[in-house]
């Protein structure tokens, strides 16, 4: 995987969870940690992220799979042409300048269970709760799927996902054990990023789609365009 994808993967992660910290966070303070033994928080916490970023990286597996079916089609330009789009009408639609465009609906199938494992402190409750928190409708991750899909390539876009979760993982750490370390002011500020990283990455997209640096041969694979004699 390129550079520039593992840092808009990471980025997306760790800017996405300062902004989502006031869905996410509550629920990080609400685990039941408090319910275990002592010898088991820890393991506990470890087994919630490992479940979220494994759902993570399961979405960018299926959205990878499509990316590479449309590669191998030729219309890899197209898709990165309308994530870029995609997306640059996602940050309209977040600051009122767009309306109708409903993005986090449909959760009722993920909270229900959701709630059945909040009141069963168990490790295996910790990990359900995980991976089902990483389907959890989030428009960030709508932003980090868009950029797993452009990748073409089902391994690289779970391993585009799993840098997203791993990306998200160290504020929500921080909110569940220092919860005064992100006050209200702190992460209005951070949510200031979110339209500017959502946007570098529609341009990165538009530009790998208009100005592509690579063509398909007849196998599917990626050939670099030489310029010059």
């Amino acid at each position: 995987m390129p550079n520039v994808w593992i840092i808009a993967a990471l980025t997306t992660g760790l800017v996405g969870s300062l902004h989502c910290l006031g869905m996410c966070g509550p629920l990080a303070m609400a685990l039941p940690v408090g319910r275990l033994p002592r010898s088991q928080r820890v393991l506990a916490m470890g087994l919630y992220h490992v479940g979220r970023i494994t759902a993570y990286s399961g979405l960018g597996l299926l959205v990878g799979t499509i990316g590479q079916g449309l590669l191998l089609a030729g219309l890899q330009r197209s898709v990165s042409i309308a994530g870029g789009l995609f997306l640059l009408l996602w940050v309209l639609f977040q600051h009122g300048k767009l309306t109708g465009l409903s993005l986090n609906g449909g959760r009722n199938w993920v909270t229900k269970p959701m709630s059945r494992f909040l009141q069963s402190p168990t490790l295996q409750a910790f990990a359900g709760l995980g991976f089902l928190n990483g389907l959890l409708p989030c428009g960030f991750l709508y932003v980090a799927l868009t950029g797993a899909i452009a990748t073409g390539n089902a391994a690289t876009g779970a391993l585009y996902m799993a840098l997203f979760g791993l990306g998200t993982v160290p504020a929500l750490l921080l909110v569940r054990f220092v919860p005064t370390f992100f006050p209200a002011n702190l992460r209005r500020r951070f949510s200031v990023l979110m339209p500017v990283l959502t946007i570098a990455l529609a341009f990165l997209l538009l530009v790998r789609g208009l100005y592509p640096s690579t063509v398909i041969d007849q196998t599917g694979h990626e050939v670099p365009i030489c310029h010059g004699n």
